[in-house]
C-alpha cells in the first residue's frame, strides 16, 4: 500500500528526503511529544522512516495488524470505520497530526483505515523500534502495555454502551469525560476488606458529572500487611483516570516484590512513573498509602493528602509529611512513619486537600461517640461537606482504619 517514491515523476523506490527542519516541526506540534526536548526528538527522528502515500491510497486498513505509528509532515489521511452502508468518515487529518499510536504498546488490529486524501509525506516509527528506544521489556514498558490493553478494552464497552452519538448538545469533550468517569469507576474495589483486629470504611464520592479524579484501593503487600491506598490526579481532565490507573498497576505490581518499607515502595512507582511518563497525557498523582499489623500502621503519603490519627483519649496528632506528588521529580526518596495505634485509635485519611479539612475532621470526631468506621467516615464526610471539596467539583476518597480490641491476625 505504501509507496517510497517523492514525486509521480521519480523513479519508483526513491527514498522520500524532508528536510530536518520540517520534520523538526511536526514532531514539535504533535501532542504525545509534546514538552520533549530536542536530544528526545532527535532520538525519535533517529528511529523513524519517511515514506509517502499516494492520493486515495490506503496507509493501512482495518482489521490488519498494526505496527507502525505515523506523523503527518505534508499532505493529509481520512480515518474511517467500515458499516453496512459503506463508510464512516471519523477524522480528518492534517500536517503536524499523528495517528496509529496504540501501535507502539499492543497488537490490537486497527481499529479503522487511514487514507490518503492527498499526496502525503509520512514519519514512520514501528513498535520494535520504539521498544528498544524504551530500554527494551522494561517494568514501565510492560506496565504501559497492559494500561493500554485495559483503555482499548474500556474504550469498546463504552462505544457498545453508547447509544446516542455526538449531538449539538454532546462534544467530543463531553464524550472523552464521560470515558474517564468509567475507567475511574473501573478502578474501584467492589467491596471493603475486613481485617482482624481492625474496622474498616472506605469510600469515593463520585457523582454522576464529577471530574472522575480520585480512587481508592486495597492489596496485600508480599510481607502479608493489607495496604490501603487514596489516590487523587492533580490535573482534574480526561486523562485524570488514566493517571490513576498507571499509579494503580506500578502499585500493585512493586507491592508483589519485596521492599523495606512503604517508602522505598513509593520511591520505585515513582521511578517507574517518571519512566513512562507522556507529556500533555502523564501527570502528577497525590497518593496516601498505609499498611496494617499487630498494634501499628505504617504510613507514607506523596502530595498533601489529608491525614490525622484521632485518639482514644480525645486528641488529634495530624500525619502530614512534605513530600511532593508521585511525578513531580525523578530523583527523591519517600519516607514512611510507624504509627502506634491502641484500641479505638482511628486513622482518618481524604484526598480534600482544602484549607480546613483536619479541623473538619476533629469536629467531627472530637468529643463524640461513634461506634464504626462507616459511622464516623459519613460524620467527616458531612462535616467536611463534600459538595465543596477542591475547586473541580464533588470527587473526594476517603477511609477510616479504627484499631479494635481484638488481636490482629491478617485479611479475612
Amino acid at each position: 500500500m505504501m509507496d517510497s517514491s517523492p514525486g509521480p515523476d521519480a523513479p519508483e523506490g526513491t527514498p522520500v528526503t524532508l528536510t530536518r527542519e520540517q520534520i523538526s516541526l511536526r514532531l514539535r506540534e504533535v501532542a504525545l511529544f509534546q514538552g520533549l526536548g530536542q536530544s528526545d526528538l532527535s532520538e525519535i527522528l533517529r528511529i523513524s522512516e519517511q515514506v509517502r502515500v499516494d492520493r486515495g491510497k490506503y496507509v493501512f486498513e482495518e482489521g490488519e495488524r498494526g505496527d507502525h505509528f505515523y506523523v503527518i509532515v505534508h499532505g493529509g489521511v481520512e480515518l474511517r470505520k467500515a458499516t453496512r452502508q459503506g463508510f464512516k468518515r471519523l477524522a480528518a487529518l492534517h500536517a503536524g497530526q499523528a495517528f496509529g499510536e496504540m501501535a507502539l504498546l499492543n497488537q490490537t488490529p486497527r481499529s479503522a483505515s487511514a487514507l490518503a486524501t492527498d499526496d502525503t509525506y509520512l514519519l514512520s516509527v514501528s513498535r520494535a523500534a520504539f521498544s528498544r528506544m524504551l530500554g527494551g521489556d522494561t517494568l514501565a514498558v510492560r506496565l504501559l502495555k497492559n494500561l493500554s490493553k485495559a483503555l482499548w478494552a474500556t474504550s469498546v464497552r463504552l462505544a457498545s454502551q453508547q447509544k446516542v452519538r455526538v449531538t449539538n448538545n454532546d462534544n467530543g469533550h463531553e464524550t472523552l469525560s464521560e470515558f474517564n468517569r468509567l475507567l475511574r469507576a473501573r478502578l474501584l474495589p467492589r467491596v471493603t476488606p475486613r481485617v482482624s483486629g481492625y474496622d474498616i470504611a472506605a469510600s469515593t464520592i463520585a457523582p454522576k458529572d464529577g471530574a472522575g479524579c480520585t480512587a481508592w484501593d486495597w492489596f496485600v503487600l508480599m510481607d502479608g500487611r493489607p495496604a490501603f491506598v487514596l489516590t487523587r490526579a492533580i490535573r482534574s481532565d480526561v486523562f485524570a483516570a488514566q493517571r490513576l490507573a498507571s499509579v494503580r498497576l506500578l502499585l500493585r505490581s512493586v507491592a508483589s516484590e519485596p521492599q523495606a518499607d512503604l517508602g522505598a515502595m513509593l520511591t520505585r512507582v515513582n521511578r517507574g512513573l517518571r519512566a513512562g511518563w507522556v507529556e500533555g497525557l502523564s501527570g502528577p498523582v497525590l497518593v496516601g498509602l498505609a499498611a496494617l499489623a499487630d498494634g501499628a500502621a505504617e504510613w507514607v503519603q506523596a502530595g498533601p493528602i489529608t491525614s490525622v490519627v484521632v485518639r482514644r483519649r480525645g486528641t488529634l496528632e495530624d500525619l502530614s509529611l512534605r513530600q511532593p506528588p508521585l511525578g513531580e521529580e525523578t530523583d527523591i526518596q519517600y519516607e514512611s512513619t510507624t504509627l502506634v495505634l491502641g484500641a479505638e485509635d482511628r486513622v482518618v485519611s481524604l484526598t480534600d486537600t482544602g484549607t480546613g479539612a483536619v479541623e473538619s475532621i476533629g469536629s467531627a470526631l472530637l468529643g463524640t461517640h461513634v461506634p464504626d468506621s462507616r459511622q464516623a467516615l459519613t460524620q467527616v464526610l458531612s462535616a467536611g461537606d463534600a459538595s465543596r471539596v477542591g475547586t473541580d467539583g464533588a470527587d473526594v476518597s476517603a477511609s477510616i482504619v479504627t484499631r479494635t480490641n481484638s488481636s490482629p491476625s491478617g485479611t479475612v
